[in-house]
């Protein structure tokens, strides 16, 4: 594995991180658009206002940013589907990515971490994921992390005509 360089740091992205978490999916869905459920020319059509907006949801909702030297090369984020009582017991992780040169180094890790820790904080007793077939890393990752299958979407997704499944995981809180 690649070390992290000492300037290396998470925190909370915020709406003036917009631009850069656009750079960052962009990057992603170039390098492999099924991990990310968009075609390239999908997530070039998406307004910077969008993203400014999900960056801006109120608490606890969250997202996190792994940044080296001021960039962003990671990201990890919760929400919460619903402000009913009845289901704030749980939340859905996404916005996962890692810039493709940054692979291999922890990132993923880290930010997914964080976020779950800010879950786990906030009285969340389950963390739900929907992931694309084939992304082996990423599920390996989640994996790793405690995160088990409880089911399978067929042809969740389609780009250039080609069909991918959705594996739905999740994290119980111990």
């Amino acid at each position: 594995m690649k070390r992290l360089p000492a300037d290396f740091q998470i925190r909370r992205l915020t709406a003036t991180d917009a631009e850069a978490f656009s750079v960052l999916r962009r990057k992603v869905t170039q390098a492999n658009p099924v991990p990310m459920g968009l075609a390239l020319d999908e997530e070039l059509a998406r307004p910077i206002q969008g993203f400014r907006d999900q960056l801006s949801y109120p608490d606890p909702n969250a997202a996190f940013g792994a940044f080296i030297g001021g960039e962003l090369i990671g990201s990890a984020a919760v929400a919460w589907p619903s402000k009913f009582p009845s289901s704030r017991h749980k939340t859905t992780l996404w916005g996962v990515f890692v810039a493709p040169e940054c692979r291999g180094m922890g990132v993923g890790r880290k930010v997914v971490a964080q976020a779950v820790d800010h879950a786990f904080e906030n009285g969340v007793r389950r963390i739900n994921l929907q992931v694309y077939v084939p992304n082996a890393e990423a599920i390996a990752l989640y994996q790793s992390i405690g995160f088990t299958e409880y089911g399978r979407e067929p042809e969740a997704i389609c780009l250039d005509d080609t069909f991918y499944d959705g594996v739905h995981m999740s994290l119980l809180r111990q």
